[in-house]
């Protein structure tokens, strides 16, 4: 008799926490798939409400309820737009009925409505373009990031050249000559976040690793990797070997030309042979030469960043000071004279700016936190 009259109430305890759990997961899903729907609309603009359902295919899949159409709108200042750009905001909004199980609660509360909405800040993608249109050019890299060349086939000297010519600071590292062959897998240190790929920052380090020469037939040369290198050191370098002469020989040629490539050749006929690496018979006649192509120099790397140093607080004259002890040029720090305390400052503190850059501040009243 107990158990006849507890059962019913058990079972409707046990189907209300089902339903209640159902409740919940949909809930926590129709809110995840809004959030996945306006990001997603936030990175390409061109997206429209029908491609909403596509998006969240797989929340939409686990759902215990059947979402109703959705909602997208593009806004900028609280006004829905047609054409959003950058800064302008996307906001998803999604509806569905969630039908309970338990008889009793279906009885009492029928269906539940759900309502999840997200807004996301519009951030790249299409802008102010019809839907599949180009998107805007990507934003240009931090002030402190470098593109960090191709280094692998050249010669030591060769990627080392490019790396400076990069515009990086930091120390090339390798133990082997100039003259072999730069492997894949340089490692670079540090890779900053916020510099993206392939991208690192100025003062980051690399160390390199090099292709093994052939050692057979014993008593053979290695030839030199002249790749990367200007044609001045490359013919300086390859004079140094036991083999013949450096093709092209013009002597007008321009010593700051890249040597792009390279190909050995015995009396005017080539030969398959890996620079840096395959070892040759110096001995032999007639004797190895090696012609070269050439590229256009390498650019002058660019300037080293400055970096702002933070001045809230400090007084102007202990601001102004570090500024230009961090490298800034002359006359570019604003207000020049003033016998305050620095309130805010235009450039963020830490970051790294072009050494041109000018920067003001502003003064902190008296009494002011």
């Amino acid at each position: 008799m107990e158990t006849a009259l507890l059962l019913p109430v058990v079972l409707i305890l046990l189907l209300g926490a089902i339903d209640f759990g159902r409740l919940f997961f949909s809930w926590v899903t129709l809110h995840q798939a809004a959030r996945i729907a306006a990001n997603e609309a936030s990175i390409d603009s061109s997206t429209e409400s029908a491609d909403v359902p596509t998006l969240v295919a797989d929340e939409y899949a686990v759902m215990n309820c059947d979402p109703g159409p959705p909602t997208l709108v593009y806004t900028r200042a609280g006004a829905p737009v047609t054409n959003p750009e950058i800064g302008d905001y996307a906001t998803v909004v999604l509806e569905c009925d969630f039908t309970l199980l338990t008889p009793m609660s279906e009885l009492l509360f029928g269906e539940i409505s759900m309502r999840a909405d997200s807004t996301f800040p519009i951030r790249m993608g299409c802008v102010s373009c019809e839907p599949g249109g180009p998107g805007p050019p990507p934003p240009p890299p931090p002030e402190e990031c470098r593109t960090v060349p191709d280094m692998v086939g050249k010669s030591v000297a060769g990627a080392r050249a490019a790396w400076t010519a990069a515009g990086f600071v930091g120390a090339f590292n390798t133990t082997a000559s100039d003259t072999a062959t730069v492997a894949p897998g340089p490692v670079i240190d540090p890779l900053a976040p916020e510099c993206p790929s392939p991208q690192a920052i100025f003062n980051a380090e690399v160390t390199v690793t090099t292709e093994l020469p052939q050692t057979e037939p014993a008593g053979c040369a290695v030839v030199p990797n002249l790749i990367g290198m200007t044609i001045a050191d490359a013919r300086a370098a390859w004079n140094d070997t036991p083999f013949g002469e450096v093709l092209p020989p013009e002597p007008d040629a321009d010593a700051t030309a890249i040597v792009a490539s390279q190909d050995t050749e015995r009396d005017g006929t080539s030969f398959s042979s890996e620079p840096g690496v395959t070892c040759l018979d110096p001995a032999e006649e007639p004797p190895v030469d090696v012609e070269v192509t050439l590229g256009a120099p390498l650019p002058a790397p660019p300037p080293a960043p400055c970096q702002v140093p933070h001045l809230v607080d400090k007084a102007h004259s202990v601001g102004k000071a570090e500024w230009y002890a961090a490298g800034f040029a002359a006359d570019t720090f604003n207000p020049s004279q003033a016998g305050w305390v620095i309130k805010s400052q235009s450039l963020a503190g830490f970051s790294w700016q072009v050494c041109d850059s000018s920067i003001t501040v502003s003064q902190k009243e008296e009494g002011q936190p």
